[in-house]
Formats: C-alpha cells, structure tokens, sequence
C-alpha cells in the first residue's frame, strides 16, 4: 500500500466510517499472525492451503462436508469478508447453502443494514415485491453502498428459501458523531437505546492498534475516536446476533461481517460470548496467492555455502560436500506445491484458503465520492490517490453532467449505475470543469495501483 493510498484510506476511515478489512501493509502490520485470541493456539502457525479448509481446533484439513456438521451444533457462526472480494461471499454462501442443505434452519445477521429496515427485508424474503427493486426498497446505498452484485446470490438464496434477514449494525451517523465527539448531544431515549460499547479488551485494542498501522503512537486521538466507533459496530453486531438467535431459537444464526470484526474472535465473537451463552464460531476466508514467491529465511538458507569436510584437499572439495548415495531409496512422496499461506491458528475456529486474484476485484470501484445531485449535476467532494477515477483525469469539484450520455435524477441512481459497469468496458463523463464542459471517455482498466487504492 503506497503512502497516498494510506493516506487516502485514514480520511476514508474517518468520513465513511469504515474500518478496513484484513490489511498487511508495508511496514510489516500483519494481522493475520498476532498472538492473540484461544490461549491454546495463539502462539502457533498453520498452513492454510489454497481451496482447502483448516479446522485450527483439530489442527487438520477438514472437507466441506465435515465443516457443515461440525458447524451445525453452533447457534451462531460469522463469516468474515473483505467487502470487494467476490471468493469471500462465496464462502458465505456456500456456509449459507449447506447449513440449509443440512437440514439447519437459518437466519442472517447482516452488517450491511440496520434494525430500522427490518420491514423491507422481511417484504423482500417474503416475495411482496420484485427482486429487482431490493437495491431501493431496502435503502441499500444508505446503509452501505459496496456492489451488490458481491452479495447478490446470498439475497437470491434467502429469498428462495425464505431465510430470515436481520440488519444488525448501527446508523453511520453514529460513528461519525463518535468522531468528532458529539455522542452525547443525543436525545437522552436516543442515546440510551445504543449498544453498550466495551473498550475494556487490551487484545482487542491491540488488534485494532495493528489495523490502524500505528496511529495511536502518532494520532492518539484520532485513534481513540476510531476504536470507539469499531467498539460499537462490534456491539451493535453482537447484540443483534443475540436478539435474531431469541426470535429463533431453533435456527443458527450466521453473522456475514467484515472480518476485522470477526478474525480471532475478539469482535463480534467477544460480545456474544460475554452477554450470553450461545454457542459461537467463526469461518475465516483466507487469500492466498497462486504466485509461489520464496520466504527470507529459504533466501538466506540458500545462500549459506554447503558444508564440507575440513580434512578434504582442495580439489575433493565438490565431492566432499556431496554425500554418499544411499544403496536404496525408500519411496518419497512428491512434494505438496498446492499455493498456501502461513497464519496464527487463533485467527478463528475454520480458515478457507480463496485464490485473492492478486488483489483484482471482479467488479470496478471507482474511488469517488459524490454530492447529491444540485441544479448543475453531482459535484465530486473527494477523489481517492490512484483510484480508476484519478487515474483517468477526474478531479475534485468536477460537476458531474451525465455518465454513458445518461442523465440520473439522484446520486443513488448514479451509483447503481456505475455498480453495473465490468472491467473493460467503456465510460464517458461529461463533467463541467469551471466554465468549461469537458468529456472524460475510458476503458475500465485493472492495475495494481486501482486494487491498492480500493
């Protein structure tokens, strides 16, 4: 990650409101190997293997089949994601349709919307309006606004089977009065109905210290603003997986969440476990590179120079260092070269190896951000370093006039439409630039600059 793109990340953590998923940054923050989490493995490594399952208990490779059963006895199982990685929903639905499959009754517990639109979830699952109207009538762009094609088949699959959705976060507004430190300017009943944040964890502390690369060593204040605002996502998540796992009491309850709020269960995890006596654990999607790229230490280990026989003369030396061949060898079996990444076992209950695609997304995301749409078009507030939109010429303050020649009556329309836009196609902006109408046409591109910047 770039030093632009980290700054463009902390204005977007502060603003959106929005902590980042799993993130191994150049200074070496590596959350994925803490000692943090079941004292029982927090200080051991595994192997997670590319399109494989780890069960860190067993310490063993586990079918999906044996991860369902296994799963089955739980009333609650979150599923971490990294919000743009479609390998990562997949996951979720795969959990999702084999728990069903199973036998299991099943009910979600949603990070991307809240209580308040429980209506419209119901209305969706319950086929009282078509499928295509969910991105408007559920309010998807005001509680969220990722691509909803990523969760698309995990809406299709509750929808058909009539599996139970719950909003479980918190209003944004919330997190950005957290901020700036005007929480408590709420109406008393307001204030009184939020979540009960727990900042008393030092591991989660120190997990979320690891996320924000440091920042409380350099914006202390500015990191305690942000912790609070991940403390009640946290709790606003828990306490709603607690209540959805009340109203269904014979159903397992699956949480899908950011795995910031799920890894080594000191999230989400944590709050179910201290306020109440549900059974809970956590299926971890894990991106492994299919890019064998060899470790420092194999480096320095080859580059040591063979041992030889002190006694040896000079020109024996090659043959020295070469030992004898054995009479017979006993059959070995081929090496293992399926791709795998090494990880702390106390990351979560079960690790799934993903292909991470070297960081390409399957969906575009442009790095812009806009106003509602005034009497000229949708003014641009923020363009984020080396995201699609910097990249090809788009700037801050531009007016937006039309996209595709086609003319949107409200920001969410614009953004619906852009959600559908794939890579290599063709985008036209017709923006307004000062006095001047300007035309910005290019093709949707993938680089590694654009995955860095998302």
């Amino acid at each position: 990650m770039s030093k632009r793109a980290l700054i463009a990340l902390t204005i977007f953590l502060l603003q959106a409101a929005i902590l980042p998923h799993i993130v191994c940054a150049e200074e070496g923050f590596d959350v994925e190997r803490l000692p943090l989490g079941d004292p029982a493995m927090k200080y051991d490594f595994c192997s997670v293997k590319l399109d494989k399952i780890y069960d860190c208990k067993a310490n063993s490779i586990i079918s999906f089949e044996e991860l369902i059963q296994r799963l089955k006895p739980y009333q609650v199982v979150m599923v971490g994601e990294g919000h743009t990685s479609d390998e990562h929903h997949i996951v979720q639905y795969q959990v999702i349709k084999g728990l069903v499959e199973s036998g299991r009754k099943v009910c979600l517990a949603l990070e991307m919307f809240t209580p308040a639109q429980r209506a419209a979830l119901d209305d969706y699952v319950n086929g009282k309006y078509p499928a295509e109207e969910f991105w408007d009538n559920a309010g998807w762009f005001d509680s969220w606004g990722y691509n909803i094609r990523y969760y698309q088949r995990i809406f299709d699959l509750a929808r058909l089977h009539g599996i139970r959705l719950y909003g479980v976060n918190v209003d944004r507004k919330y997190a950005g009065m957290l901020r700036k430190g005007t929480l408590q300017t709420l109406p008393d009943e307001e204030y009184k109905a939020l979540p009960q944040i727990d900042t008393s964890n030092v591991e989660h502390r120190f997990l979320i210290k690891n996320f924000m690369e440091g920042m409380d060593a350099t914006q202390p204040g500015m990191f305690r603003n942000l912790y609070q605002a991940q403390s009640l996502w946290d709790a606003a998540m828990g306490d709603g997986a607690i209540r959805a796992a009340a109203e269904n009491p014979d159903a397992v309850v699956v949480v899908l969440a950011g795995s910031g709020h799920v890894i080594y269960n000191l999230g989400i995890g944590r709050i179910i476990q201290n306020r109440s006596d549900l059974a809970v654990a956590s299926v971890i999607p894990i991106d492994i590179s299919q890019k064998k790229e060899e470790s420092i230490m194999m480096k320095i280990k080859k580059a040591l120079p063979k041992k030889m026989d002190p006694k040896a003369k000079s020109g024996d030396q090659k043959a020295a260092a070469m030992p004898a061949k054995p009479k017979m060898m006993p059959a070995m079996a081929p090496p293992d070269t399926t791709p795998s990444k090494i990880v702390i076992r106390s990351l979560g209950n079960f690790l799934w190896g993903v292909d991470d695609h070297e960081g390409k997304t399957k969906y575009p995301t442009f790095g812009v951000s806009i106003k509602e749409k005034d009497d000229q078009g949708f003014v641009i507030e923020r363009i984020y370093p080396e995201s699609i939109a910097e990249e090809n010429g788009l700037q801050k303050d531009d007016v937006i006039l039309s996209v595709d020649t086609k003319d949107f009556p409200s920001k969410n329309e614009l953004r619906k439409y852009l959600g559908t836009k794939n890579w290599d196609e063709m985008i036209r902006f017709e923006i307004q630039r000062g006095n001047e109408t300007q035309v910005i046409e290019f093709e949707l591109k993938w680089t590694k600059k654009t995955s860095d910047s998302e």
